[in-house]
């Protein structure tokens, strides 16, 4: 039935089967004896299909195995063997019942036939009543019977059955043997074992011996059964890999609802950091639109027209303008009436506020110095948004009170606009300043350097923006960095986690692969369970930041995300999953059968 011809078999430089060959029989059963390292564990892969690296030659019914595909060895594992392990590698969360028909996923007989067969089997084993309970709770007699029916539910020619009795006591050594031995009337049963009494079962005994193998019997060339059938290959059910992967998902979800918290909970932390972030944006925005004085300039002195021009061309700049010294300039709030006898034009930028803000263009409003501000009323702060009305000359404007500064005089700032209309009725020529205004606050410090280089005198701000500018910069670096070690983490965590559980699943996979799954239906599987923790992480995420804003805007909390942050973030988790699924699955996947089973 099985002929092993000239096989010989190298790992790095040390010698395992050397030069080789033995004929099986068709049924029986065969105990392979020998040291540990002696090749046992390796000839049964290379009959398995497992280890195609040899020299030599193996043939079951007369097809040579050794020339198969990797397909068509899934083929011949599915339709002719049977395996039976040391440690069982039954599948975690699975029934019974449910171990057993993992085998039978792939044949072409209906679901009810499956069971009807498998529940026969397990009547004949003596675990009817243990159907449905879950295989952890097994001892470990109960695990390896239950093994049995899974390497007999397809009927194969072959069992291979690699220390089957390794991690039982005595007793259910022998209950196990004798099985076996009534199981090899029908079928070949090949048995790996280092315990001289599990011989005693054996019809047959092959000593592994310096790389040959060694038996009682003289003749070890001839089929002593005959080799009357052939090797042919069943039709295999289409099976649905995210079906198979969506059963494994529900079979870990506790651990992959852990790797998707903490992959949720990591990338939150992140945006809470950049909502930190934009905390000091809007800071930072509320800075700039409170003290829209801090883009002011002003340039005292005759002018010839050249510094005008100079600013009035520099894209940087805008709303350039002459200022001029006016008189007889009338303020009323109320019944109460201030005149001041004249108005000279001073610097905005470097006035500091007591209240409210300066002035803004296009506003219509007027801020006041502290002294000027008593004379309408003692509370100075009250005065805000208030409407005062200012008269010069024929103009009469309404303006509303902005704010307070700190000069130690009478005097005040009005819109630049209401300014410029100020001017309109002054018969002097004599230009007594110039006033600008620097479009981006960015561009405070540039526009005043590059004055200062041209030898120009400006009273701005620069010095106060340079240094808010520094520390605005090193906050948001600072916030950056935070946010990036926190993800990190986050996500340093999630691929340990990750990796944990791909690699508990070696022997699950191996398994399948001895099941004949292949490798490409075995990797869809795979990616289905990605694909669905991807998504699990991706809800979590969205709930997790749902929860947040709710929570505070119920706490009244200091949180800012913004709508393209929340899709991103929940974009983002899907992908990181995946990408980090990927990575921790690509070794697992690319591992060969039997290496996966030893791990």
């Amino acid at each position: 039935m099985i002929q092993i011809k000239n096989l010989t078999k190298r790992y790095q430089q040390s010698l395992i089967i050397d030069d080789t060959s033995f004929n099986f029989p068709s049924k029986g059963l065969i105990c392979l004896l020998g040291a540990s390292g002696s090749g046992k564990s390796t000839l049964l892969n290379m009959i398995a299909g497992f280890d195609s690296h040899y020299s030599g030659d193996i043939t079951v019914w007369g097809t040579s195995i050794s020339k198969l595909n990797a397909d068509e060895l899934c083929a011949y594992r599915r339709d002719h063997i049977g395996f039976i392990f040391q440690n069982y590698h039954l599948l975690s969360g699975y029934t019974v019942l449910e171990n057993i028909l993992l085998a039978c996923e792939l044949n072409t007989s209906s679901e009810e036939e499956n069971k009807k067969n498998a529940i026969e089997l397990l009547n004949k084993l003596g675990l009817s009543s243990k159907t449905d309970e879950k295989t952890e709770n097994l001892s470990g007699g109960q695990k390896q019977r239950t093994a049995i029916a899974r390497a007999l539910i397809s009927n194969p020619r072959i069992v291979l059955a690699d220390e089957p009795t390794g991690a039982l006591d005595r007793s259910n050594s022998n209950e196990i043997m004798e099985l076996l031995k009534e199981i090899s009337k029908e079928r070949l049963v090949i048995v790996i074992t280092h315990d001289q009494k599990i011989c005693t079962f054996a019809d047959d005994v092959i000593h592994l011996d310096n790389g040959k193998m060694i038996t009682k019997e003289n003749d070890t060339q001839t089929d002593f059964t005959g080799n009357h059938h052939q090797l042919s290959f069943n039709k295999a059910n289409k099976v649905s890999a995210f079906k198979r992967g969506l059963k494994n998902f529900n079979v870990h979800l506790t651990r992959y609802m852990a790797v998707s918290l903490a992959i949720s909970i990591g990338i939150l932390a992140f945006m809470l950091s950049l909502s930190s972030g934009n905390i000091m944006e809007k800071s930072i925005s509320d800075f700039k639109d409170k003290n829209t004085a801090f883009s002011n300039g002003y340039i005292k002195g005759k002018d010839d027209g050249t510094v005008f021009e100079l600013l009035s061309s520099d894209e940087r700049i805008e709303n350039v303008y002459y200022q001029y010294k006016i008189s007889n300039v009338t303020l009323r709030l109320g019944d109460k009436t201030e005149a001041i006898a004249e108005k000279y034009p001073m610097p905005k930028a470097t006035e500091n506020m007591s209240y409210g803000v300066m002035p803004k263009a296009g506003k219509k409003e007027i801020a006041l110095s502290p002294s000027l501000a008593k004379k309408f009323g003692n509370d100075i702060s009250n005065l805000l948004g208030k409407e005062l009305t200012l008269n010069h000359g024929e103009q009469e404007h309404i303006l509303t009170i902005s704010g307070i500064y700190n000069a130690g005089y009478d005097d005040f700032f009005v819109s630049s606009d209401i300014e410029q209309e100020l001017y309109e009725n002054v018969d002097s020529k004599d230009r007594y300043s110039i006033s600008y205004d620097v479009t981006d606050f960015e561009d405070i410090v540039s526009v005043s350097q590059m004055l200062a280089d041209k030898k120009i005198d400006s009273k701005t701000s620069a010095n106060e923006v340079g240094a808010l500018q520094s520390t605005f910069n090193n906050l948001s670096r600072l916030f950056l960095i935070v946010s990036i070690l926190i993800l990190a983490i986050g996500l340093f965590i999630s691929t340990v986690m990750l990796i944990k559980l791909q690699n508990s699943r070696y022997k699950e996979l191996g398994l399948l692969s001895a099941l004949g799954f292949n490798k490409g239906t075995i990797g869809k599987m795979i990616v289905s369970e990605n694909l669905l923790l991807a998504a699990m992480s991706a809800i979590f995420n969205a709930i997790l930041v749902s929860c947040t804003y709710v929570i505070g805007r119920i706490l009244h909390l200091a949180i800012i995300i913004t709508p393209v942050q929340i899709i991103l973030s929940i974009l983002s988790t899907g992908i990181v999953v995946i990408v980090i699924s990927l990575i921790a699955s690509y070794k697992l996947i690319r591992t060969e059968p039997a290496v996966a089973l030893r791990k």
